[in-house]
């Protein structure tokens, strides 16, 4: 068996945590400039993309120039040539105009900057050429790139084939120049073989940099009709959220227009016992007599008003409550309003076990039993059986309501909770209420699916989420 000696796991340990400390250490000091050159005050989104990788050739071509020629100037033992000193001073006078852009940049005028360079550097390199003559500024012909990438990418098209033609110009006033001097026409083949190579540094510059001109507007189009589909997708999640409100208002009204005969004859009940109970109260020998009569006749008017109770707060228009509630209190509290909904010789039979707990907007399901129990009294005609059955699981809660019915045919199965499609004949249903009923359920997480067999009844199957913390 191997052994490992005492403190040798913690000292690896701790090497590791001081390598990965210094690595985020390097590169939190290496974030910080990046962040420095990208916090400018630039609006377009563009310009501001380019601005870190703009400030940075700024600062070559303010640095690198001046070494290049103190280089020039004390390590090369060569002596100087003609214009060579001219060429040195418009050198740096571009340096100073590139330190200049990048001030510029950092004060929040891109564009400005860019012009500016690329405008002197023109101008410099004509001159500089003609000075000097073409071979004296072979060894500066590298930087003429970089101007022009700043063109291609920074500015455009337009600045790319400025700045090419600009070289082509100096290209041409050296080698001018140099045979001018000597009648030598040695470097013409130099000049067109420089001249074709930074013809075909601007092609690919210019390809690379439309193509991702194109891009980049392309996604900025793309981005904008993502923005505009999504202001139109809000407004019309808003537009259907209103309508399915409005639905189940009006849905709740036709529901309580249908309660109104049952309910009519459960009040005139009560009213017949209030009026006993009074008259009972009149004729009364004994004060026990008399007070049991007016507690039979408060008992009725607290039935009443419960009654009433319910049924304005049922059809009032109100945003759901999500609650904690168990699905056999809120089904027997349902229950008077659930028979009244049916005709008398429809039975309603319930079996709900104690402790199937869900979460849901009590008003919207008794919507969605009050529309399952008049479609099936519709159905039916008036007579047969309604079953509510509720069985659960270790997640869900499931809620059967089957009536024995004639059924739903085959090819309405399918789209029997689309809006507008109906099994009842022309003019007797708005095929509205199982589509309120998908969307009641699907909004607060769970479904209904339908089943049935025609000449067999139909039967409803509503999911309900589980509420957390009840066991199975």
């Amino acid at each position: 068996m191997q052994t490992t000696s005492p403190g040798h796991e913690p000292s690896n340990e701790r090497g590791d945590a001081a390598r990965q400390s210094i690595g985020r250490g390097t590169l939190s000091v290496l974030a910080q400039p990046v962040r420095w050159l990208r916090n400018v005050p630039v609006a377009d989104p563009v310009d501001l993309r380019n601005a870190p990788m703009l400030q940075l050739v700024l600062l070559l071509l303010g640095g690198l120039p001046p070494l290049a020629w103190a280089y020039r100037a004390f390590a090369m033992d060569v002596p100087w040539r003609e214009g060579e000193v001219g060429s040195m001073a418009l050198s740096l006078l571009l340096s100073v105009v590139a330190l200049s852009g990048f001030v510029l940049v950092r004060m929040g005028h891109f564009r400005w900057a860019a012009y500016q360079l690329l405008a002197v550097f023109a101008v410099s390199v004509c001159l500089s050429y003609a000075g000097s003559g073409f071979g004296a500024q072979r060894f500066e012909q590298p930087v003429l790139t970089v101007c022009m990438v700043i063109a291609a990418l920074v500015v455009g098209r337009a600045a790319l084939w400025g700045v090419t033609a600009a070289i082509w110009i100096a290209f041409g006033l050296g080698v001018w120049s140099e045979w001018s001097a000597d009648g030598s026409a040695a470097l013409v083949v130099d000049g067109l073989i420089s001249g074709a190579i930074f013809l075909l540094i601007a092609v690919v510059l210019d390809r690379a940099s439309s193509a991702l001109r194109q891009s980049l507007a392309e996604a900025r189009a793309k981005g904008r009709e993502a923005n505009e589909a999504y202001v139109r997708l809000q407004g019309a999640v808003e537009q259907r959220r209103k309508v399915e409100q409005q639905l189940v208002h009006a849905r709740k009204i036709e529901a309580v227009a249908r309660l109104a005969a049952g309910l009519n004859h459960d009040f005139n009940h009560l009213l017949s016992l209030i009026l006993g109970y009074v008259q009972q109260a009149k004729r009364g020998q004994t004060a026990e007599k008399v007070a049991g009569s007016l507690a039979g006749a408060e008992s009725a008017v607290r039935r009443a008003d419960a009654l009433s109770r319910r049924l304005l707060t049922f059809s009032r228009q109100n945003d759901p409550v999500i609650e904690r509630h168990e699905l056999r209190e809120v089904v027997e509290e349902l229950a008077p309003l659930l028979r009244q909904t049916v005709s008398p010789g429809v039975r309603v039979h319930t079996d709900i076990p104690a402790g199937l707990w869900v979460e849901f907007d009590r008003d919207q399901l008794g919507l969605i039993l009050l529309n399952l129990l008049s479609n099936a009294d519709d159905a039916m005609r008036g007579t047969g059986d309604v079953q509510l059955v509720a069985h659960g699981t270790a997640n869900e809660v499931w809620l059967v309501c089957s009536d024995s019915g004639p059924g739903i045919a085959a090819e309405l199965q399918d789209a029997i909770f689309e809006p507008f499609v109906t099994s009842k004949p022309a003019g007797q249903g708005t095929g509205l209420g199982l589509a309120m009923a998908r969307d009641l359920m699907s909004s607060q997480g769970g479904s209904i699916a339908v089943e049935s067999t025609p000449g067999r009844g139909a039967t409803f199957r509503l999911r309900f989420v589980r509420s957390a913390g009840c066991a199975a």
